[in-house]
């Protein structure tokens, strides 16, 4: 009896069939490392359409690390590394699996993936970085991407009163992103496969990375209208979006919840509790498992137009940023310049917003996106020619153009006579 084996599994061995498919596939790898007995095993994984999508929403803007995934039910957790689109929708841009989270182990993989950015785009750099692990090792982010910000989901009290907090936009989105993780790949637990590591590089670099590509491409094409619309209300920030402002009812006296109706059931409300706040939680089913739903968002939206609730704190981080730039001396020019490219850079990205949200046609915004990938070798900003330019391959060609100039030159004035 012959028995196929599947397709992830180049060897019976686990180890040795992930050195066969970083063989194979060495243009998708931007830093491996066997294990032995004074490395861990780290695997790297980022193909050519994820580091263009890095460069492309990851250039002046903010990279995610979901890096608490699988702890329990994977063999090594999985890492991964987030952009927000044109949407700002979680996007995976980089996968490492890997069991160590120390500091000169992330520091390798971290260089390495900055390293590979900047050597297609010299110019490319990151303004913030979103983390989930409170007791991450922060210095390589500091020193690598020189940059720092961490969200409030999963994070220790300790922190929060020192470091920024990320909006729920974000987290939102980076919720979708764990939902639709986990619908690729806990639908093949009971094949035992969780403890391959060859198992998960296949769903990733085929499943999940496939349904991405598509959404992109569906998002910015106009194809696929089923695709589309289902990639929009992917994240409960959309779906927020879609309930009424009059479905909402605050507790105007103490503040302490507020009521939102169903749109399915009108004799159905939920009810939200500490509303305004980046704590708030809901009684559906959905906030109940630890997930941040469309009711505490649609909440907090209103909440954030009462002068009687309390701003959320990640604008209380924004807002003391900006006062710390305005109280700088004017005669401090380092400080000035700064501060003059902080906030250039801030109205830009709320003019592109601005520009996104009346839009009808997300493929027009996305064409106008500072970075154009053209070619390989002819990446260019909009407006900006590329730093190099066509040299003749030979003596021979000099000449031959030479002789076609001095042609249309006497055909010239040979009209004129």
């Amino acid at each position: 009896m012959i028995i196929k084996r599947s397709t992830h599994e180049l060897d019976l061995d686990d180890q040795a069939s992930i050195r066969m498919w970083v063989e194979r596939n060495k243009k998708s790898i931007f830093f491996y490392q066997d294990t032995s007995e004074a490395d861990p095993f780290i695997l790297g994984i980022q193909t050519e359409w994820q580091l263009q999508q890095m460069i492309r929403f990851g250039h002046r803007s903010l990279i995610a690390a979901d890096s608490t995934f699988g702890i329990k039910r994977l063999k090594y957790p999985l890492c991964t590394l987030l952009v927000f689109d044109s949407r700002q929708h979680a996007l995976p841009v980089a996968w490492v699996i890997t069991r160590s989270f120390a500091k000169p182990d992330v520091s390798k993989w971290m260089k390495a993936l900055h390293d590979r950015a900047r050597s297609v785009e010299p110019g490319w750099k990151v303004s913030g970085f979103l983390i989930d692990d409170a007791a991450a090792e922060t210095d390589p982010i500091r020193d690598i991407f020189c940059c720092l910000w961490l969200p409030k989901i999963e994070m220790w009290l300790s922190t929060i009163g020192t470091v920024p907090l990320a909006s729920q936009e974000a987290s939102g989105a980076i919720e979708a992103y764990h939902v639709k993780l986990k619908a690729k790949l806990f639908d093949d637990s009971h094949l035992g496969a969780l403890q391959r590591v060859d198992w998960l590089v296949h769903k990733l670099t085929t499943e999940l990375h496939s349904s991405y590509w598509l959404d992109r491409y569906a998002d910015e094409s106009g194809s696929f209208q089923n695709v589309k619309e289902e990639y929009i209300a992917s994240t409960s920030w959309h779906r927020a979006l879609q309930i009424p402002d009059p479905a909402v009812t605050l507790d105007d006296q103490d503040h302490l919840f507020a009521k939102v109706l169903s749109q399915r059931d009108s004799n159905l409300a939920r009810l939200v509790w500490n509303p305004g706040s980046e704590f708030a939680f809901c009684d559906c089913a959905w906030s109940m498992q630890g997930n941040l739903c469309k009711h505490v968002i649609k909440v907090n939206m209103i909440c954030e137009n009462h002068k009687s609730y309390q701003p959320s704190m990640s604008y209380q981080s924004y807002k003391e940023i900006l006062m710390n730039l305005w109280k700088k001396p004017m005669d401090d020019s380092v400080s000035l310049d700064l501060s003059m490219a902080f906030t250039h850079h801030m109205l830009d990205q709320i003019q592109k917003l601005v520009e996104l949200t009346n839009s009808s046609d997300i493929g027009t915004v996305v064409n106008n996106l500072p970075l154009k990938w053209v070619s390989k070798k002819g990446r260019t900003y909009v407006g900006k020619p590329s730093s190099t330019l066509p040299l003749p391959s030979s003596s021979k060609g000099m000449k031959t153009a030479a002789v076609r100039k001095k042609n249309r030159k006497r055909k010239r004035l040979s009209r004129l006579r």
